[in-house]
Order: C-alpha cells, then structure tokens, then sequence
C-alpha cells in the first residue's frame, strides 16, 4: 500500500511577529515548513523557529517581486515533498481545508498544481462579495512541474494542469492595520503605473506582467485615467459591496483610493518621460 503524498509548506515573511502564530500554527500537519524572511527585525525569525519552522533569509536586490520569491524558495529552500503549500504570514489554513488539500494532493495524479481561493477578513467582516468570492491564487503546486510567473500578481505558466479547491483558507489582509495596507498597495501601484506605462507606450500585453486577466488587465491599462471610478463601482456596486455594510463601502473606498495613487504615478512616468515638471 503506497504511503500518502507529503506536503512542505513555504511562507514568505518581513516583520511578521503579529500574524506568524497563527499562520504557522496552522501548518503544523505539513511534513516540512520553510520561512523565507526577507530581513524582518521583528522578533519574526526566532518566533519562527520556536514554532518548529525552518528559516532562511533572503533579500532581493531591487523591488521586491513575490513570484522571485517564490521561485527562489522552491530551487533553494531545500524541501522534503514532491507537493509545496505557499501561504502569506496572514493567512492560515482551517482543518476543513487541511483534509481538502490532503484528498486533493493523492488524488492528483495528472495534476500539477492548484488554485486555493481566500475567506478575505477586513475589520472583524468577511467581504464575500466585496471580494468577489472565489478569487482563485496559485498556492498548491508540484515542485519539479511547475514554477510561478508575474511579478506582483501571480499566476500559473499558461497551458499548465491546474485544478481548484474550493473549501477557502483564512486572509487577514488587514491584520497589521492601515499604515501597513497603505504601504503594500502602494508598492502595488508602483508596479501597477509601471506596466500601465510601458503598455501605453507600445510594450504590447507583455508589458503587463502577467497573463492571469489578460483580456481585463489590457482594457484597465487602456481605461487608465478611469480606474478609481470603475474600481469603486465594481467593488460597492456590481459586486455588492453596499451589502456588506461600512465595512464594504470603506473597503470599495479604500480601492478607489490605491487606484486614485496609481493613475497619478501614470501621469508622474508620462509627464518625467516629455521632461515636463512634475
């Protein structure tokens, strides 16, 4: 009788000491679970190791890119099973979702990797449909089939074997409150003006980064001076934002608000590029 598919876990950290409990404490069921810090001063890299994690640093040079770092942890972080979890400090996994992922990995045999979707948590609230729930991410894959590719916004190489779970996992995407949030999107809108502009100025879809929406990511890059606007609508009203309380308009707010900072670094890379002032 053939013994069941392990599983190693990777979670990706810097300053994480506020969520890694919890995160960590979920994966204890994993065979082997690795901890890529990217130079936290935290406290996060002994919490780790006092939880049962491995830990290696490892910092990249320039702007920090998730897909780089996940691919890195899977050529060097020197992990026990053929199936690989990856999952962000403030996230966690449920038991629900554990045995899904069990069931799911043994009887994966021409798979070679899943979508997991996320329960996203804001203020005490799940935005179900603020959301958009299930929003499928790349987090469950073989490692010597599959590696991850986008930039900011992962995906699966195209043409790729890839199944879905649909028992959802726990994102407190707000857990380190506003100045942390404000602070990732707006790295995220750096990247984002980045590939709206080289788009714009000829790059063709390839400038976008990624092929996960393409067809949607091309018509927002297209409709750029729009985005908070179309943003706002589609979270509070299409997706029905208004019916999950302030909780759902202050989220469909802050959303305009990332998309409102991204089209002004649009207009910052046109108008540096003309050599008008800014």
């Amino acid at each position: 009788m053939s013994q069941p598919a392990t599983i190693s876990a990777v979670v990706l950290c810097l300053n994480e000491a506020e969520n890694l409990g919890r995160c960590l404490n979920s994966l204890k069921w994993c065979s082997d679970v690795l901890v890529v810090d990217s130079g936290s001063n935290d406290g996060s890299q002994d919490l780790a190791c006092s939880l049962g994690a491995r830990v290696i640093e490892h910092r990249q040079q320039g702007r920090f890119l998730i897909t780089e770092q996940r691919n890195w942890a899977l050529e060097y972080g020197c992990l026990e099973s053929e199936w690989v979890l990856f999952l962000d400090a403030d996230e966690a996994i449920g038991n629900q979702l554990q045995a899904t992922i069990r069931a799911a990995v043994a009887s994966a045999e021409h798979v070679d990797g899943f979508e997991l979707t996320p329960r996203y948590w804001f203020l005490g609230r799940w935005l179900k449909r603020t959301q958009g729930y299930p929003n499928w991410h790349p987090r469950l894959l073989r490692r010597n089939k599959l590696r991850f590719e986008g930039g900011v916004w992962e995906s699966f190489p195209e043409g790729s074997v890839i199944g879905r779970i649909a028992e959802p996992y726990e994102h407190y995407a707000f857990s380190k409150g506003i100045d942390d949030w404000l602070e990732r999107h707006r790295r995220y809108a750096d990247w984002e003006a980045e590939r709206i502009t080289a788009y714009l100025s000829g790059g063709g879809t390839e400038a976008l980064g990624t092929r996960r929406w393409i067809r949607l990511r091309r018509l927002s890059a297209q409709l750029w001076p729009l985005r908070p606007v179309l943003r706002f609508t589609q979270k509070y009203m299409l997706q029905g934002g208004f019916l999950e309380g302030w909780q759902g308009l202050v989220f469909a707010l802050l959303m305009a608000g990332y998309d409102l900072i991204t089209v002004i670094k649009v207009i910052e890379r046109r108008r540096q590029r003309e050599g008008l002032p800014l």
